[in-house]
């Protein structure tokens, strides 16, 4: 019945395709469509690697699209999209219109171990580069059918970039369902990538540039002191 409803109002031919995709990425997941998640549409994925460019752009939009639908009617707990997004925002450090601008161009896989490095444009037309983590970088190119150099990394449902507004409205409705306030804007991930990479032993100035703060000084203000932890500590006794 959902798969109805999501076919619903779509092109003769679009619904036969749609349909037939559905029902292979549903078989090739091995479970009912309330269990997918992202590491299923990330097995899809792969498992497309030998299709023709077009079809594999089709068959991952339209699994794609089906989970957003799933999760617009309750019927699956979270988006893979927005659960990315989310992460994007944390792990990057980023603004939202830094992460509603990114697009494949700015984005460079480094190294043997599957990381990358995304090129941002910041505040007053600064350009600095952040680390991406090769278990995000997996996931965003399992959401992205086709990753022209103008492709955006978080396209919206219909693959075009999204906006600074729809990057608050993820935020705020991912907050909302474990039970946060409705203040919770995307500064608040950037304020805990500094507070938490700080908090864990990442020296000052690699944060600073990570989130690309022109002073040192408001990067620092995001270091916590915690109980009991004396600068003495930090001493060898003589």
């Amino acid at each position: 019945m959902l798969v109805r409803a999501w076919l619903h109002g779509r092109p003769r031919n679009t619904v036969a395709a749609y349909r037939n995709d559905a029902t292979r990425f549903l078989a090739h997941a091995g479970k009912p469509l309330v269990q997918v998640e992202l590491a299923d549409l990330q097995a899809w994925d792969t498992s497309l690697a030998d299709n023709k460019p077009a079809s594999r752009v089709r068959r991952l939009s339209a699994a794609k699209s089906l989970l957003t639908f799933a999760h617009g009617l309750g019927a699956i707990p979270t988006d893979p999209g927005r659960k990315c997004l989310i992460r994007l925002l944390y792990l990057c450090g980023l603004r939202a219109s830094e992460a509603a601008a990114l697009c494949w161009r700015d984005m460079t896989l480094v190294g043997k171990g599957g990381a990358g490095e995304a090129k941002v444009l910041g505040k007053g037309a600064k350009l600095r580069t952040v680390g991406v983590p090769a278990g995000l970088w997996r996931d965003l190119v399992a959401l992205t059918p086709t990753r022209r150099p103008d492709a955006p990394v978080i396209p919206s449902s219909t693959g075009r970039p999204i906006d600074r507004q729809a990057v608050h409205r993820a935020v705020k409705a991912a907050a909302k369902r474990v039970g946060l306030g409705k203040a919770v804007s995307p500064h608040w991930l950037r304020h805990s990538h500094a507070s938490h990479a700080l908090d864990r032993g990442a020296p000052p100035q690699v944060v600073q540039k990570a989130l690309g703060h022109a002073s040192l000084a408001t990067t620092t203000g995001y270091l916590h002191a915690r109980r009991g932890d004396l600068s003495a500590n930090y001493l060898a006794d003589v």
